[in-house]
């Protein structure tokens, strides 16, 4: 067990996260650690044979979670009786297995042995203990990945719920214009039409930048604009994530920045591994998102990045699907399982969870 990926030897960890997936890097796992955007502590379960580390399972606890605020509408639909009866939230202690900012996954190398599934989950079982907590979810992960794990799981209790799916997005070789091109007509036209509407203001300009804590003060404002339209949080991102997310060189991140004269009104954070990349945070001036078409047009400009770094697939995550789907991404499925200490809790969970789950993917713009 360790308490921070810093106590996994870095060589160690490029070596088992060799996924090109920019979210995984180690420095950007560590700035997560110390940056105070929700959990109370990080945790990686080791897998080890001999001396040698085979596989690590990322988690993270969280104290005193408002589950109204994870499970969307939906679930606070289904969560109403239950608020009048308490007279308040209900909070709980969950660890959170897999990766909190994206899809999770089991760390781990090649010829992992066929009984590492129920090592892994014997620690996660004697984690919870440890911490006290009484619900534990591998969040989003493949059907893949949580089929790797099936049988140790289905021994664990554990039982399987749908997630929010991933928007991923194939980027064609070439310029912009051969993005534009490779749209449906609808997604063509729509594209056009965001563009055209946006360079018909002579006072915007959008730009990339590789520094950007510079404009900490104009952009946590646009970032909790939308945090605050969110159907469901589990993180929430402070200025010191952001600040390092822009001064530390290992994390390959940059910002996408709009401008009407002076005033920043709407930036996209992304991160760029070899082939792939990812849109991971955006915040815009919803009194002018509509008129500049903001929400597109910054994705845009993160596109034409990535296609210009040389990137072959770009993430742009959960939410707002039928915007993404006009610009060209196809959804990827992802699951969470789901247990309880408590037996009885857990037969009711597997009834009530997938109720109550957040699946619709809406966002308020």
């Amino acid at each position: 067990m360790a308490d921070s990926v810093s106590d996994i030897p870095p060589e160690v960890w490029g070596e088992l996260a060799a996924l090109d997936d920019p979210i995984y890097e180690y420095a950007f796992l560590q700035a997560m650690e110390g940056a105070g955007i929700g959990p109370a502590a990080y945790r990686y379960l080791l897998l080890s044979r001999g001396q040698r580390i085979e596989a690590v399972l990322p988690a993270c606890v969280f104290r005193g979670l408002a589950l109204e605020e994870t499970l969307g509408a939906q679930g606070r639909r289904a969560l109403r009786p239950l608020r009048r009866v308490m007279g308040r939230p209900l909070r709980i202690d969950i660890l959170v297995c897999g990766h909190l900012l994206g899809e999770g996954r089991v760390v781990r190398g090649a010829g992992v042995h066929g009984a590492a599934p129920y090592v892994l989950l014997d620690g996660v079982r004697r984690l919870s203990t440890s911490l006290g907590v009484r619900w534990t979810v591998f969040k989003d992960f493949s059907p893949s990945e949580l089929e790797w794990l099936e049988p140790a799981l289905r021994k664990a209790g554990y039982f399987r719920a749908p997630a929010l799916p991933d928007a991923w997005l194939s980027l064609p070789a070439g310029g912009f214009d051969r993005y534009i091109a490779a749209l449906s007509k609808n997604g063509r036209s729509t594209a056009r039409r965001n563009l055209a509407r946006f360079s018909a203001h002579q006072d915007v300009s959008i730009e990339v930048r590789d520094r950007f804590d510079d404009l900490l003060p104009a952009m946590m404002p646009l970032y909790q604009a939308v945090l605050n339209r969110a159907e469901s949080r589990l993180d929430v991102w402070t200025p010191r994530f952001v600040a390092t997310l822009s001064r530390d060189p290992g994390i390959p991140a940059k910002a996408v920045v709009c401008w009407e004269r002076d005033r920043l009104v709407g930036f996209l954070i992304c991160l760029f591994g070899k082939r792939n990349s990812v849109a991971i945070r955006i915040g815009f001036d919803y009194d002018r998102a509509y008129e500049l078409r903001l929400y597109q047009v910054v994705y845009y400009r993160g596109i034409e990045e990535a296609m210009r770094l040389g990137m072959e697939r770009m993430n742009l995550t959960q939410t707002a699907y039928e915007a993404k789907r006009k610009m060209g991404c196809h959804l990827v499925p992802l699951e969470h399982a789901v247990t309880h200490r408590n037996p009885f809790c857990t037969t009711i969970l597997r009834i009530f969870f997938p109720l109550a789950v957040n699946r619709s993917g809406r966002q308020r713009s």
